[in-house]
């Protein structure tokens, strides 16, 4: 396939080559497939029950306040270090490093005040992504066999440096990051803000609309993500029932929106050429930030 920047985009240059990953990793492949909206849901909600990340995002984000913004800007830095070219990525990297240490935390039971540079942090933030992507692609694809799983995790170690992960410590293989996953159980509860978090993403009750009717069927294609301790420590149910009809309905509701990857690929880096995270011509509102300001870029949401 054409990894070329397509014609049509005369924004900037923040795909003029293949960047850190390429056409033929497995990262494109599966990055490109619409279920990255379900695996965006359901990774935040789980990171949440880690109480560092649920005070941060509390305490030092204005999730709260504006969460379509913040999750925009996470699509957008996903995106950029995915599909922009080498000097966009680095730069999307760089610019989320600074904004990140500029952020700090209390934790209101001990006291002690931290930041989003904080190891272990970074580590679980990062690695439950990845396992729920693993989770996800093995539920609703795109299909990739144990071979590329391995793959993908390694790739991914680009993700993590980017952020400014240690990567010694970070898993190599599919096997490592369940285990990883596994290992954290003790460390995560159900905090009084990860309950509005979870109040936030959930359906309440049923909805004629068909926008919300679409809505409510992503977030419990989230939860289908989730594994069971997950769902339990917020008091999710999700029974064999919901699990059958939420399954089969996400899958039929996925089909129509799968393209080649030759075909999606350029539509993503189309965007990215037009909404870089860190470029300078990123587009902001007006009336949330002043130009030029880091605060324009904002974080993403974990």
């Amino acid at each position: 396939m054409s990894a070329a920047r397509p014609d049509v985009i005369d924004a900037g240059s923040h795909t003029a080559d293949d960047g850190l990953f390429g056409p033929d990793s497995v990262t494109w492949k599966v990055s490109a497939h619409p279920v990255g909206g379900l695996i965006g849901t359901a990774a935040a909600t789980i990171q949440m029950l880690y109480p560092p990340v649920m005070y941060m995002i509390d305490q030092a984000s204005t999730f709260r306040q504006k969460p379509e913004l913040r999750a925009r800007r996470t699509s957008e830095y996903v995106a950029t270090i995915t599909y922009g070219d080498v000097a966009a990525a680095e730069k999307a990297g760089a610019t989320l490093r600074r904004i990140h240490a500029r952020c700090k935390a209390t934790n209101p039971n001990t006291g002690e005040v931290y930041g989003v540079d904080d190891p272990d942090y970074l580590l679980w933030v990062h690695n439950v992504l990845i396992w729920v992507s693993l989770r996800a692609f093995a539920k609703y694809g795109p299909h990739i066999d144990e071979d590329e799983r391995d793959r993908y995790v390694v790739e991914q170690h680009i993700a993590a440096r980017l952020v400014g992960c240690d990567l010694a410590q970070v898993p190599s293989t599919a096997a490592e990051t369940d285990d990883y996953v596994q290992s954290m159980a003790p460390r995560l509860a159900l905090t009084q803000p990860a309950l509005w978090f979870k109040d936030m993403v959930m359906p309440h009750g049923i909805s004629l609309n068909p926008t919300a009717v679409l809505q409510d069927l992503a977030a419990w294609g989230g939860v289908s993500l989730m594994g069971e301790d997950h769902r339990k420590l917020f008091g999710i149910r999700y029974g064999k029932v919901r699990a059958l009809t939420t399954e089969s309905t996400v899958k039929a509701m996925l089909g129509p929106l799968t393209k080649p990857m030759e075909l999606a690929v350029p539509k993503v880096r189309a965007y990215v050429d037009e909404n870089a995270f860190g470029a300078r011509h990123h587009r902001v509102n007006p009336e949330l930030h002043a130009p030029g300001n880091d605060a324009d870029l904002s974080e993403p949401t974990s």
